[in-house]
């Protein structure tokens, strides 16, 4: 699999030279071929090449005008190529800045086709959701004292976008009185564009039908966006609820609108797909935004599958700062819940804190639970945050969704009064200078929940000194072992010369070490030993001259894993096996991460080890009979379990049964590698079991009308990870079938003589695992619809 593209420092004028030249570079339409019948599908398609983001440096005009035709003879050549090998295909968005592709419409049983299509690597298109899952002001943030009393420091020349579900421009906390349009704008649908809100597009996936897909904003959908771009940039001093005066971080700030989130949603509104979001933040670059804010996301995935966290790497890349909500899962997951695409190396990952600067309860951790990285990189505010509503309304609500605009409003304050600072030096002058957050019980906040603490605008405009990485992660280390990581501390002007290191080790008794002093600019070495208690070992590199401070997050997990020493059985290919755990060692007991949702598991575990080749969509497997409970892991260690998917939990969210346990355990878009399948047993259990064991299934159980003769009688077969008897659902002439019959394969519906109409859904296990960032909705789910006559 590939790795992510080297993270270079670009100067802060390319992005505004990007949107220069690339006025059109995002759009759509564009065939290879017509349109097929039968099931159609979208994914993003990237080449070898890299994008313009990524040359390193501003090119001059003729190295510039020469990497364009570079890019562009590419695709036209892959372009060629994918219309011999799938003539049904048609180009939906090009990427050129953030990455170098487009995507690709197709029929679904071609994809096979298109992945053989020489030089070409075929991306899944993922569904995102807003992160607002529940129902912090400029001063709380110091972001009023950055303003000056005649507002001459309020976000003026900067350029927000929210990629999101669509903003509503007519709003009064965005009333355009007193702004001018920028030179070169409006750009997009420029009916629905004013002198405060300068873009307007919508990025409606293949086939949209809903009235509104193609509008920048759904009068029946659209409202998370309104929120957050009022927190963002809201209009200074706007009047809400009739007495409350209220401001955005950057009240003077520009916004653009980018409406990613699209697809209508039973029970969750608008939610988006990778190649529409990607196309969103390849747009956003194009434009010249300043800053992008994305107040959405799902479960960490395997990075290096992931297309929008290499997007948002691009963006970075290219000089715009990437803001995204940590995610708001704390509460049920525990630690390792902070979720794509806030997992983007680059990008700022907030949390958020209540206005008593208390951790919220739900407020994701750290670290990722996949790539182990250390995040989020700071806190704001997202408790009770009054801001804007669809139709002048005004609400108050919870989420890390609230608290990313506010960290977006502040980049754009710092990048007014700092322009030559670059998207790594704007990072680090709000991480490396955060204030303390607390827990309940009044002490300070772990890192892995706060990463460098609450933002504090007034010390982060006078950071004194950058440093990179912000945030340092040593990973898995055994007791006694050692690791070293460097952070380059460079001079942010005031900052030069000695400064005292310490280290704040806030939780374990690992020993974490650096030289008593380091001189900036230079090098300051961090050396993290594992210690005698296994578990989280997190805290601050503590850099201090006088009364000055300056706080480096860290973290790592002293671990000795169990698994590494078990015996592992192979399995090698798909199928139902018969197992025990009687004779089997009893090591382990508990699995990370995530660490919530889970129990303790104290019996014998047994332990079987898979490798996956290739790019399969998922693996799997499900306990059929048994008192074991399986987890899936990375090689050898039940401290790397396999993200959220390795969780016996369903984290389905379309389902009735979201978060509750099932003996199913599997992995989403994963990595090719070695994992290891454990079934695992509490104290008095265990003894023979049962188990299923699949490897890409995409497709829902196949259903069939057998008999009518006395009740109906259906037929349900699924040769991947089987029939999901609990999955079943029968409405009959409008009323729920409170009790279905399932037994070797068929279904059994009561239903008296007569004609009947009857709505089946059947799922096989693998829905299960399929978190909403899999699309489409419930794909592993069949729909049988039928009239018939019982006799």
């Amino acid at each position: 699999m590939p790795r992510l593209r080297p993270r270079l420092r670009i100067p802060r004028p390319l992005a505004v030279t990007f949107a220069a030249v690339l006025a059109a570079v995002c759009t759509a339409g564009g065939g290879l071929g017509g349109t097929a019948p039968g099931p159609q599908t979208e994914v993003v398609v990237t080449l070898r090449g890299a994008p313009l983001s990524f040359l390193g440096r501003e090119p001059a005009g003729a190295v510039r005008r020469a990497s364009l035709a570079r890019i562009d003879a590419q695709q036209a050549a892959a372009a060629r190529r994918i219309a011999a090998a799938v003539p049904h295909s048609r180009i939906r968005w090009r990427y050129r800045i953030v990455l170098n592709g487009f995507a690709v419409v197709l029929p679904q049983h071609e994809l096979g086709a298109l992945a053989r299509v020489p030089g070409v690597q075929v991306w899944p298109n993922l569904r995102y959701h807003a992160l607002a899952v529940r129902a912090g002001s400029p001063q709380q943030i110091g972001a009023d004292r950055l303003w000056g009393s005649d507002l001459a420091s309020s976000g003026q020349g900067m350029k927000i976008g929210i990629i999101d579900d669509g903003l509503d421009a007519t709003h009064p906390y965005f009333d355009p009185a007193g702004m001018r349009y920028p030179p070169g704008f409006p750009k997009g649908q420029t009916r629905y564009t004013t002198p405060k809100v300068i873009v307007q597009r919508a990025f409606a996936p293949p086939g949209a039908a809903d009235k509104y897909a193609r509008a920048p904003f759904d009068p029946q959908y659209s409202d998370h966006a309104t929120h957050v771009a009022g927190i963002a940039a809201g209009d200074y001093d706007t009047l809400a609820r009739g007495a409350t005066l209220v401001s955005g971080v950057a009240p003077r700030a520009w916004l653009g609108n980018y409406k990613a989130l699209s697809v209508p949603t039973p029970g969750f509104g608008l939610d988006g797909n990778s190649a529409e979001l990607a196309a969103a933040i390849e747009a956003a670059v194009s434009d010249g935004m300043n800053v992008i804010n994305l107040s959405l996301g799902e479960p960490e995935i395997e990075p290096s599958r992931d297309v929008v966290v290499q997007a948002l790497e691009g963006a970075a890349a290219a000089g715009v700062v990437p803001v995204v909500a940590a995610g708001n899962d704390f509460d049920n997951f525990g630690y390792g819940t902070v979720s794509s695409p806030a997992n983007a190396p680059d990008a700022i990952a907030v949390g958020a804190a209540t206005s008593r600067n208390v951790i919220a309860s739900f407020s994701s951790a750290g670290p990722t639970a996949v790539s182990l990285e250390m995040k989020p990189d700071v806190v704001a505010p997202g408790i009770g945050v009054l801001s804007s509503f669809p139709g002048a309304k005004w609400v108050t609500l919870d989420g890390t969704s609230m608290a990313a605009p506010a960290v977006s409003g502040a980049v754009a304050l710092l990048k007014q009064r700092h322009p030559t600072w670059t998207v790594a030096e704007l990072k680090s002058a709000l991480e490396q200078t955060g204030a303390p957050v607390l827990s309940d019980d009044g002490a300070e906040t772990l890192p892995e929940r706060e990463g460098g603490g609450m933002v504090d605008l007034v010390r982060a405009d006078n950071p004194l000194l950058f440093a990179a990485p912000t945030g340092l992660s040593f990973g898995r280390l055994g007791p006694g072992v050692s690791a070293a990581r460097d952070a380059t501390l460079t001079d942010a002007g005031g900052g030069a010369g000695d400064w005292t290191v310490g280290v704040d080790l806030r939780q374990g008794n690992a020993v974490v070490s650096a030289p008593p002093s380091v001189t900036v600019p230079g090098t300051l070495t961090v050396t993290a030993t594992g210690g005698t208690d296994l578990g989280d070992d997190s805290g601050f590199v503590v850099l201090t001259r006088g009364a000055d401070v300056r706080r480096i997050p860290f973290w790592f997990l002293t671990s000795a894993p169990r698994l590494a020493g078990e015996r592992a059985l192979a399995l090698t290919r798909p199928g139902v096996y018969h197992g025990t755990t009687a004779g089997a060692p009893s090591l382990v007991t508990r699995y990370r991460y995530p660490t919530g949702g889970d129990r303790a598991y104290p019996g014998p575990e047994r332990v079987y080890r898979i490798r996956l080749t290739g790019s399969p969509a998922n693996a799997g497997v499900v306990v059929l009979s048994g008192h074991v409970t399986p987890h899936i892991t990375f090689n050898g260690s039940e401290d790397h379990l396999a993200g959220y998917t390795g969780l016996p939990v369903d984290l389905n969210p379309y389902r009735d049964s979201f978060g509750l346990p099932r003996p199913v355990a599997g992995l989403v878009l994963p990595a090719h590698g070695t994992y290891d399948v454990v079934f695992d047993s509490g104290a008095a259990g265990g003894g023979p079991f049962t188990f299923r064991y699949w490897v890409d299934d995409v497709t829902p159980p196949r259903l069939k009308l057998v008999s009518t003769r006395g009740a109906i009688v259906v037929s349900a077969a699924d040769a991947g990870a089987g029939v999901d008897p609990r999955s079943i659902g029968a409405v009959l002439d409008g009323t729920r079938v409170g009790r279905v019959a399932y037994a070797d394969g068929k279904i059994t519906v009561p239903a008296r003589p007569g004609r009947h109409r009857l709505v089946l859904t059947v799922a096989d296990y693998q829905e299960t695992k399929n978190m909403e960032d899999i699309r489409p909705t419930l794909p592993n789910t069949a729909t049988l619809r039928v009239t018939v006559k019982v006799t």
